[in-house]
């Protein structure tokens, strides 16, 4: 499960990432719009993943306390 909750979002920002250094190669011209394109999509994916740990933390707490 924690495998998933970091994997998952390194896997994107990956994607994400090489995506935007191919495009910032195509047309540089454009490069205030494509990395400001990555940078919403990356904080979203940042935004999510600290929700899901902190979830997972929370799950993992409350089931040891039981």
């Amino acid at each position: 499960m924690f495998l998933v909750v970091v994997a998952l979002p390194c896997f994107f920002v990956g994607l994400w990432g090489s995506k935007m250094v191919n495009d910032l190669g195509n047309h540089p011209s454009q490069s205030a719009r494509i990395q400001a394109s990555a940078g919403w999509k990356i904080l979203l994916v940042e935004i999510v993943s600290f929700t899901l740990l902190i979830s997972l933390y929370m799950f993992l707490y409350n089931l040891q306390n039981e």
